[in-house]
């Protein structure tokens, strides 16, 4: 999913996305529309366990899957987010909204890297966050397929660090 060197296999806005020390960074001074560095890779049934670190606390991202890259840049599908007041929640970004509104906050390791795992399984999404569970959907309607994608949200100043990806 990731080689630890550079953004092969990634699709994305180099101004906004790069690797630093085997990590992805995203970094933007504020952003008008959510921005997405897509993988071209694509899964239905996994297990991705992988770290995030939100720097300073401040902004918003995500791991987006099962998803599907939209012409205009966006991405839609299942989002596991990340930021304060939304880690843990599970979103389908450009379609139905929040899936699973209750927060994983308790677990996270605020400042520091905190390692994320997310499970689908035929209709079935789980999250943990820090080895607690987040998200236990059972989502006949969901996809069963796409792609892998990080988010950088709207709005002010975020940098964002991605580590350690590895995909069953």
């Amino acid at each position: 999913l990731f080689n630890g060197r550079d953004l092969a296999g990634w699709t994305g806005d180099t101004a906004l996305w790069s690797v630093e020390n085997g990590e992805l960074v995203g970094k933007s001074s504020g952003l008008q529309n959510n921005e997405f560095l897509v993988s071209d890779l694509t899964a239905g049934d996994f297990r991705l366990t992988l770290e995030v670190k939100l720097i300073g606390d401040r902004g918003n991202s995500g791991v987006q899957f099962r998803s599907e890259a939209q012409p205009n840049g966006g991405v839609r599908g299942y989002q596991a987010d990340v930021g304060p007041g939304w880690w843990g929640k599970l979103y389908e970004e450009h379609g139905r909204g929040l899936l699973w509104p209750e927060s994983g906050e308790a677990y996270l390791h605020k400042g520091d890297w905190n390692r994320y795992e997310i499970v689908a399984v035929g209709g079935r999404v789980r999250t943990l966050l820090n080895g607690k569970v987040c998200v236990d959907l059972a989502d006949p309607a969901g996809a069963k397929r796409g792609v892998f994608a990080l988010q950088l949200h709207s709005g002010g100043p975020t940098e964002v660090r991605f580590r350690n990806l590895q995909l069953e």
